[in-house]
């Protein structure tokens, strides 16, 4: 496969302003729950910005296909970026994602991706059209979203999830297997984007705290520590020992590879409330056993999500098992700090950071010299 790996990176400003947006949305659309906080409303937002990471991923692909930073691409990128904020907004009126409001907004994303696609498939060269794939999906997936505002309440969320596989499962299961047969994949551009998505998310995670102390709430200073310490060492884990690896040229390696990042991504964002919690002194205080259970679930899911980028490289045993010990760990932890201790959200951090920290210890551990090997040849 040709994994087109010029040799200067072509992320474009526009994409990383998106990248910006995209990752601050998540963080956005999981403040809800300081007002909702209950484990149905963590598990539907889930779902949202699962929706919201497949636009992103998307439109990735668009640029990945027919690189361009002209005036109309960067308009439709721009109105993509206001119906998804919006759409995140209007939880500020009401506790969800409403069916009236944000679901039609996210709908609405999707026709601006379908109309996106479509241009990729008129100017593109690819025999067949497969380019027309995801823009039909999206439309249709933007359509079952959309009408869900004339549906009662009740079926909105199975309406949510039935347009959320429709506009993106044809992209895992038809579209890249196309693409990569056709070797019309640029595996550098894409890698490079993720990275970045991941390294924004890191980064705007521990920024929300900051938002949140001038408008007034005391910082725990032990707790900012324990937050720094946990975003820093999944970085460290990430662009030393997972994102910085070679995918294996399959299609179904590539699918695992986007499905791992989708769910790491993911998981910072529903770990963001917890770590602000543990940070700073708040003044409603949250139910420490259900924000424990949260951050334990989302930094499972994330350690998770490593796990199942590493399974899309090639010898990813030294690096595997001590990620999915880890997403065990946080697994458990989460578990017995919901239904069994009750304990202070310090306490709590630094239980979640000895276990990053002993999961990156045992991975350098086991690749101790791997790297500079790689790094040799």
């Amino acid at each position: 496969m040709r994994v087109n790996e010029t040799s200067a990176p072509r992320v474009t400003w526009t994409e990383l302003f998106y990248d910006l947006i995209i990752a601050a949305s998540m963080l956005f659309l999981y403040g809800s729950l300081a007002t909702h906080l209950t484990w149905g409303e963590f598990f539907w937002l889930s779902s949202i910005a699962l929706i919201v990471f497949g636009i992103w991923l998307s439109t990735t692909l668009i640029y990945n296909r027919l690189p361009n930073d002209g005036t109309g691409r960067r308009l439709l990128v721009i109105a993509q970026m206001v119906a998804i904020v919006f759409a995140v907004a209007s939880m500020e009126r009401s506790d969800r994602v409403d069916g009236d409001v944000g679901l039609v907004a996210l709908g609405g994303a999707l026709f601006l991706l379908s109309f996106m696609w479509f241009q990729v498939a008129r100017q593109s060269s690819m025999a067949g059209k497969s380019d027309r794939i995801p823009a039909f999906a999206a439309l249709v997936g933007g359509i079952f979203l959309i009408t869900s505002a004339v549906l009662p309440d009740w079926i909105n969320q199975a309406q949510v999830l039935a347009g959320g596989l429709i506009a993106f499962v044809p992209l895992f299961v038809l579209y890249l297997p196309l693409i990569v047969a056709n070797l019309d994949l640029d595996m550098r551009h894409l890698s490079e984007r993720l990275g970045q998505l991941t390294l924004i998310m890191l980064g705007e995670t521990f920024l929300e705290m900051a938002v949140i102390f001038t408008k007034g709430a005391e910082p725990r200073m032990f707790g900012v520590l324990i937050v720094l310490a946990i975003l820093v060492l999944i970085w460290w884990q990430y662009f030393t020992y997972v994102g910085t690896r070679p995918v294996r040229e399959t299609s179904a390696r590539i699918d695992v590879y986007l499905l791992g990042h989708a769910l790491l991504v993911v998981g910072l964002g529903s770990a963001a409330l917890s770590l602000t919690e543990i940070a700073l002194a708040v003044g409603e205080q949250l139910s420490l056993p259900l924000i424990a259970g949260m951050l334990g679930i989302s930094l499972a899911g994330t350690y998770g999500g490593m796990a199942l980028v590493v399974v899309s490289t090639p010898a990813p045993a030294k690096v595997l098992l001590p990620l999915l010990m880890a997403a065990l760990c946080f697994l458990v932890l989460s578990a017995l700090l919901r239904f069994v201790f009750t304990i202070d959200e310090l306490v709590t951090g630094l239980l979640m950071t000895l276990v990053a920290l002993v999961t990156l210890v045992v991975t350098a551990v086991s690749c101790r010299g791997s790297v500079g090997r790689s790094q040799v040849s």
